[in-house]
């Protein structure tokens, strides 16, 4: 397992279950990019993944998500 510290910042996240693929990431990152532009919302910078269980988690129990920073809303 590893760690990183990330900054604070305000993100979208997408989350999906079962195994990790790149195929499956690149799938729900595809829909959430598109969420976001009907939503109107700025994309700053690239998405990223984050998966939530240990690798001895049934594969259909684990809990994995696409992150997207997106730019603060305007107060």
């Amino acid at each position: 397992m590893r760690l990183r510290a990330v900054p604070a910042q305000t993100a979208a996240a997408l989350r999906f279950s079962g195994r990790w693929t790149r195929e499956r990431y690149d799938e729900h990152a595809r829909r959430l990019l598109s969420a976001l532009d009907a939503a109107g919302l700025e994309v700053v910078g690239p998405p990223r993944f984050a998966r939530f269980d240990p690798p001895w988690t049934p594969w259909f129990l684990r809990r994995n998500e696409v992150v997207v920073p997106v730019a603060a809303p305007a107060k």
